[in-house]
């Protein structure tokens, strides 16, 4: 015991000088924070085992992945709660985390340890966050400590752009809280003409966390990441930006993504910046990115046809062409084309399971597929290629009806709700999948 306590009050003193030196270095990192507060929980169950002290907390699900330096957010959190357990002799400890807005405004993530303790003074209050500073020497005695850990959490979590502090009454317990500052993405204002030579990727989604995650993996590979939130002004950014590509979520409130994409694909000035999906599918508890290469609007035009295939073999190595499609007039149309226009050899499937078992025994170069079909729809087997680790790099060029009918409308909307929220969206495969689509623009154009 006397080693443990000589050890801590060596790295608290460790700690203090390095803060002061301004030598303090954190590890950023994105880490999920009501994971850490969960893990953090039953070292502190062991504090009050002996105690009449019940633990309880209320982490909300709608937590954000953070960036900050995990190693020293847990010693903020280790500090607090054994203060709260050393300092209550009965009661109950609650932790709560969860978004509140500042007196500014702005969301902040908010974690607080409250107690049944003694309260302290406002005039303790006071002085309870300098080094060496302690409340009562008395219950100091009884408990140990060196005055160190709350001094230090303080610059931790100012070191983290985020506050601490206490409301506290005595006789009455006390509550301690930091804050985080929540992932900002905001739709830029800058001017666009600022941005020439940039490769510009328009990310669309309502979910400002998975865009922060968007432009940290892909602005140190020379992307410029710009956000829109609200997808009813997908079309109009669009053409202000005229961006490298456009990546889409698809459950978005508003207008749903597959309304977005059809509002691009049908007008001239648009249809031809390429559009990558991004979403998460039900499947295996992973997320993956169910994106579509391309997507062309019936009735079909040859020319249409041709340059979207062409976009994709840059290189030349696109030789076998899957068209999956259940009208027979869409089969013999496209099989036309390709075959008397270009070099490609054309496999014709007529309905999705027909098309799904020429895709599993014999994988073709690239798919074409309809998107609504009867037995099984595009996006089943989109679903399936996605997750098949063998299939799920070859490139798919989507072919859809203009006008929607009512029932193809509902497939939109039931297919949507199978989608997950993206709590989680930062999967390397699902990155790697999306910098895939990417390389093979990049080479296209760099062509």
């Amino acid at each position: 015991n006397s080693g443990q306590h000589l050890l801590r009050l060596i790295n608290d003193i460790l700690d203090l000088s390095k803060i002061e030196a301004g030598k303090m270095q954190l590890a950023f990192d994105d880490f999920n924070l009501a994971e850490t507060i969960t893990s953090v929980l039953p070292t502190i169950s062991g504090l009050i085992k002996d105690k009449p002290i019940k633990l309880k907390h209320a982490i909300a699900e709608d937590l954000p992945i953070v960036r900050a330096d995990p190693m020293r957010l847990r010693q903020v959190l280790i500090n607090l709660l054994s203060n709260a357990a050393k300092f209550s002799e009965e009661g109950e400890i609650y932790v709560e985390a969860g978004i509140k807005a500042n007196s500014n405004g702005q969301d902040e993530v908010l974690i607080s340890v409250s107690d049944t303790g003694p309260g302290i003074s406002s005039e303790d209050q006071a002085k309870l966050f300098q080094p060496f500073s302690q409340v009562d020497a008395s219950l100091t005695r009884k408990t140990g400590g060196t005055g160190l850990g709350l001094s230090i959490s303080r610059h931790l979590v100012e070191l983290h752009g985020g506050r601490i502090g206490l409301h506290s009454t005595e006789g009455q317990g006390s509550t301690f809280y930091f804050t985080l500052p929540t992932p900002k993405i905001k739709e830029s204002s800058m001017d666009y003409k600022e941005l020439n030579g940039a490769k510009i990727i328009l990310a669309i989604d309502d979910d400002v966390q998975v865009i922060s995650l968007y432009e940290r993996y892909l602005q140190p590979q020379g992307y410029q990441v710009i956000a829109l939130t609200d997808p009813t002004q997908a079309k109009q950014r669009v053409k202000q930006l005229k961006p490298f590509a456009v990546t889409l979520d698809i459950m978005m409130p508003g207008r749903d993504g597959w309304l977005v994409l059809n509002d691009l694909k049908t007008d001239a000035e648009t249809r031809d910046i390429p559009v990558i999906i991004c979403s998460i599918l039900e499947d295996e508890e992973k997320g993956f990115s169910l994106g579509a290469t391309d997507y062309l609007v019936k009735p079909i035009l040859e020319e249409d046809l041709i340059n979207a295939l062409n976009r994709l073999n840059n290189t030349g190595d696109i030789r076998d062409v899957l068209v999956i499609a259940d009208d027979p007039e869409d089969l013999q149309l496209i099989g036309k084309i390709l075959n008397q226009s270009t070099n490609y050899r054309v496999i014709l499937a007529e309905g999705g399971q027909q098309g799904w078992q020429s895709l599993s025994s014999n994988p073709p170069h690239a798919v074409i597929l309809d998107l609504f079909m009867s037995d099984m729809d595009g996006f089943s087997i989109l679903g399936r290629l996605r997750t098949n680790p063998i299939l799920r790099d070859i490139p798919v060029i989507v072919i859809s009806g203009t006008d929607l009918t009512a029932e193809q409308q509902q497939q939109l909307t039931k297919f949507g709700q199978s989608l997950l929220k993206k709590s989680a969206l930062n999967d390397t495969e699902l990155f790697s999948m999306l910098d895939n689509a990417l390389n093979r623009l990049s080479l296209k154009k760099g062509a």
